[in-house]
Formats: C-alpha cells, sequence, structure tokens
C-alpha cells in the first residue's frame, strides 16, 4: 500500500514538473519569436470637444484646461477640443507598433500622425519628447496654435501645418528627420523661432515653407544634407533674420512656381557658414544678405520672452512600472512551488499517520 502512495505522488511530481517545463517552453518560443498575426495598433487617445478623455486609462491627467502625460505612452492623441493645453511633463510620444504598409505617403506627412488636430484654436503642445515617430504634429486648418519647447527626434516628418494662421513654432529641437523637419503649407502670421532644426537626411530639407506675413527668427539651420530652409512658391511678406545656417548641403533657397510668387522677404543679418554656396536663387530675387552677421547669433529658447500660458500646479506623475517580461511563466512557477508544498505535507501526515 506505501509502495502505491509513493508511486501515485512521484507520478503528480512528474506530471507537474513535465507541466510546467512545457510552458516554459512554450513562453520562450514565443517571446523570441513573437506571434504569428501582425500586432493590433493601441487604440487612439481623443480628447473629446467637451473635455473628456477617451481612450487608454491612466495616461493624461486633467486639471481644468491642462492635459498632463503621467507617462511614456505609445497611443496617437486627436485634439478635437480648444482652448487646451498638452503638456507632456517631459515624457516620450513613441511610434506604436505597425505592420509596415505600401503607399503610407499621405499629404506629404507620412502617415499615423502622433498627434493631430483639425479646426482648432488656442491649442498649445509643450514639453513633450518624440521618439522615432512618422510624422510628430499634424496640425489642419487651425488658429492660434503653439508648438513649444518640444523634442522631436528620428521623425519622418517633425511638423505639419497646413492652412493655419496666427500660431508659433518656437524653443523646439528638431534632428535628424528622415523627412522634412518643418513643413508649412499655406499659412500665415506664423512666429518660427529658437529651433533647432539639425541632421535633417535623405536628401530632404530642414524646413520646407509656404507662408506669409510670418517671421522667421533665431533657429539653427544645421547640418541638413540638402536645404536648411527652402521658400517654395507662394511666399510673401515674410521677415528672415538673425538665423544661423551652418554646413547645410545648401542654407536657403527661394522657388518661384506657377501657382505662387517668391516676392517682397526681408533677408538680414543671419550668420553663413558659406554664404555663396549658401543662398539659393540668391541674385534672381535679388535676396542676398545685404549685412550678414559675423558669427554665430545665440538661439537659446527664453520663455520668458514669450506670452505663454501659465500651467497649474501639476500632481507628481506616476513612473512607469518595470515591464514584467514572463508574467505568466512566474505566476506559474509560484503556482507550482505552494503545490509541491502541499504534496510534500499531505505525505508527511500520509506517513505519521502509517507509522502510528
Amino acid at each position: 500500500m506505501r509502495k502505491t502512495y509513493l508511486r501515485a505522488a512521484a507520478f503528480m511530481l512528474m506530471l507537474l514538473f513535465s507541466a510546467l517545463a512545457g510552458a516554459i517552453l512554450v513562453n520562450l518560443a514565443w517571446g523570441n519569436f513573437g506571434p504569428m498575426t501582425p500586432p493590433t495598433l493601441p487604440a487612439p487617445i481623443y480628447i473629446r470637444e467637451d473635455g473628456t478623455i477617451e481612450g487608454a486609462s491612466g495616461v493624461l491627467q486633467r486639471n481644468g484646461n491642462v492635459y498632463t502625460f503621467l507617462r511614456n505612452i505609445n497611443e496617437t492623441i486627436e485634439i478635437q477640443k480648444d482652448n487646451i493645453i498638452l503638456y507632456g511633463n517631459g515624457f516620450k510620444l513613441t511610434r506604436p507598433p505597425e505592420v509596415e504598409m505600401e503607399e503610407f505617403w499621405s499629404q506629404g506627412a507620412g502617415w499615423y500622425p502622433s498627434i493631430q488636430m483639425s479646426t482648432r484654436k488656442n491649442v498649445t503642445i509643450q514639453n513633450i519628447e518624440f521618439d522615432s515617430c512618422h510624422t510628430c504634429i499634424k496640425v489642419e486648418n487651425s488658429s492660434n496654435i503653439t508648438i513649444v519647447q518640444n523634442k522631436i527626434h528620428n521623425a519622418g516628418t517633425g511638423v505639419y501645418m497646413s492652412s493655419c494662421t496666427n500660431s508659433n513654432i518656437i524653443g523646439n529641437e528638431i534632428l535628424e528627420s528622415s523627412g522634412t523637419g518643418l513643413f508649412i503649407l499655406f499659412s500665415s502670421y506664423l512666429n518660427i523661432s529658437y529651433n533647432c532644426i539639425s541632421g535633417t537626411g535623405g536628401r530632404h530639407h530642414g524646413a520646407w515653407v509656404s507662408i506669409s506675413n510670418s517671421t522667421i527668427t533665431r533657429n539653427d539651420f544645421t547640418n541638413n544634407t540638402f536645404l536648411g530652409l527652402y521658400l517654395y512658391g507662394d511666399n510673401k511678406n515674410n521677415r528672415i533674420f538673425e538665423n544661423n545656417f551652418i554646413d547645410n548641403d545648401e542654407g536657403l533657397c527661394f522657388m518661384n512656381t506657377g501657382d505662387g510668387l517668391c516676392v517682397n522677404n526681408t533677408l538680414i543679418n543671419n550668420y553663413w557658414s558659406n554664404q555663396r554656396k549658401e543662398i539659393v536663387n540668391a541674385d534672381e530675387f535679388n535676396s542676398l544678405d545685404p549685412a550678414p552677421l559675423e558669427s554665430p547669433i545665440s538661439t537659446s529658447f527664453d520663455p520668458s520672452l514669450f506670452d505663454l500660458p501659465l500651467l497649474p500646479t501639476i500632481a507628481s506623475p506616476t513612473p512607469n512600472p518595470e515591464p514584467n517580461s514572463m508574467p505568466y511563466t512566474t505566476t506559474l512557477v509560484v503556482a507550482s512551488v505552494i503545490t509541491v508544498a502541499a504534496i510534500g505535507i499531505v505525505l508527511l501526515v500520509f506517513f505519521k499517520k502509517r507509522k502510528h
């Protein structure tokens, strides 16, 4: 009889450990090679017109008209409300996982914008770190938009803006874009200043603009592999002064098109690392800088110089939890240990009774 119980206990232990080993191996294989089906894109986060947040929970904290990041995210955000501030609090917004698609180029701005809005007014996007997004910020048909103090790295397109007015793009760091850092079309009365636009690759431009009655000042256009600043088509009555154009393939180009003229733009007091190479079509448009700077000018951003919205006191953000790479395996191991311990106790009690 005793042998029968021992055989049963041994069989149970063998069965348990076989199941445990199999589960671990299956989980490891899944982690190493991934699922066979494509990953699902994260559901977008919406800031609705009534101010409510719809989408992933625990991402944004609302305090009046301020929406603050509480963690790094890879969801996209669509703003449907006017008169708000989207404050990144220094957290990252990264490109969501997706299946590679052909023909994803949309309206010159890539696809799947990380933050997008249309027909909005009085919206500020501040202090967000964008990492490897297709298009970081897409704004259309809007007014009084402020994009300030963001870090935009390794993007396809940094900022895409179309048909906007009375807006600010100030104090941003736009580095190593594979497309165009700033792509701005059919817009007017903009303030583009104190931005660092550097390292644009793939024969693209640091900034490609079609704007009017706007100011471009105190920007660094540096080490862009094609043009630092490209005024293409309809560009009228703009002021371009006190910028640094350093080591671009070509610094600035004026280009008329059949649909628009590049006229009445004031170009003065900029620094050029190589002026004759840096300004393209200058003779045709009589736009050679008449008073270039002898050395680079400071482009450090001082927020106190601008009428930025005041942020209320914001609760301390919840840090991102460390990911548990194998939660299923861990739970199974704990359960198995408890089961083995229970079997051991049962066997000890049984043999103790048999002995007596």
